[in-house]
């Protein structure tokens, strides 16, 4: 009975083992009679489809389009402190999340989006105090750009003196990072913006233009100034220059900023160039951050001078979302990197 059960097993191997002979025999036999046979195809077991950028054995690191890897969730604590370097620009993580309300900085990591509620309230020294509502979203875009696109509210004093709400209209905004982060002192970043204007109120249209600086001066000591053209279009031609700056120190990391921020502006019109204001406002600002994904700035500015008002409130919060930019050193080299050189 064994040789029996024996004999047949190898049998049975030989046949299992002639199949990929007898097919391709086939299939040559076929070829030589030119009758039309498909080859024989290969299945290999599929591979996954995403790559570990990082090395240290994780899934970490997400692709967004013409993003680069090197993203992580935002319920990821990696981001240890507002100095580490993220993004494909090597910027630090303190200008990711607007630190400063008067003072912008630099632009958003490409993928990286966020939508912010702005209150302004303004308490001028006689007369009732004026709000404004902004509703803004932004996204970071390759090549150091950045957009904004903004709704504009107000509620404000009328002609009897009875407070109002407006729609007043609605901004874009659009800025550009002259280098990477580190490259030229200050990193210049160029800003301009366009306000469209109308409704019951009547204002005229009108443009800004601002040259951004920020850096860190020392260690955990973080920068901003502006430079501030605004220029109306029509009726009165309002011009308007300002200046602003802005300091702020880590108190508790990822989670607390204070400082100080300031403001200075003039304006004038048609027929009285040589007449311009003088405002100087100044005072203290925070920004809470409850979650990565969400900050909370608070700044009041307190008037100096006579045409300045007594106290100007910037309240902003802020919720981000998209491509969180993780660790600088976890992005790939190549074209998918290359978009801020």
């Amino acid at each position: 009975m064994l040789p029996r059960l024996s004999m047949a097993a190898v049998c049975a191997v030989a046949l299992l083992g002639s199949r990929p002979v007898q097919a391709q025999d086939e299939y040559l036999v076929n070829q030589e009679r030119n009758q039309p046979t498909l080859p024989p195809v290969e299945v290999f077991p599929s591979q996954p489809s995403g790559q570990n950028y990082y090395n240290d054995g994780t899934d970490r690191g997400n692709y967004y389009g013409v993003f680069p890897y090197g993203t992580i969730p935002w319920y990821s604590d990696e981001i240890a402190s507002d100095a580490d370097l993220v993004g494909p620009y090597a910027q630090p993580a303190w200008t990711t999340q607007r630190p400063f309300a008067t003072s912008r900085t630099y632009v958003l990591p490409p993928g990286q989006m966020q939508v912010e509620q702005w209150v302004r309230p303004t308490y001028p020294r006689n007369g009732k105090p004026e709000y404004r509502f902004l509703e803004e979203f932004a996204i970071g875009l390759p090549g150091r750009f950045q957009l904004d696109i903004y709704e504009r509210w107000n509620v404000e004093p009328n002609e009897v003196d009875r407070e109002k709400a407006n729609h007043e209209g609605v901004q874009i905004e659009l800025r550009w990072a002259v280098a990477d982060w580190g490259v030229i002192p200050l990193n210049p970043t160029l800003y301009a913006e366009w306000v469209e204007r109308g409704g019951p109120q009547d204002k005229a249209n009108k443009y800004e233009l601002k040259l951004l600086m920020s850096d860190e001066l020392l260690p955990n000591l973080y920068y901003a100034t502006n430079l501030i053209l605004e220029q109306e279009v029509e009726g009165e031609l309002e011009n308007e220059l300002g200046w602003s700056n802005a300091l702020s120190t880590t108190i508790i990391d990822r989670k607390l900023l204070a400082g100080v921020e300031c403001l200075w502006s003039g304006v004038n019109v048609h027929g009285a160039r040589d007449t311009r204001t003088n405002e100087f406002t100044i005072g203290p600002s925070i920004q809470l951050r409850p979650t990565n994904r969400t900050f909370l700035n608070v700044v009041s500015l307190f008037g100096t001078t006579e045409d300045a008002p007594e106290c100007q409130m910037y309240i902003i919060f802020g919720y981000q979302f998209g491509g969180r930019a993780g660790p600088s050193d976890g992005y790939i080299a190549g074209p998918a990197s290359t978009i801020g050189n």
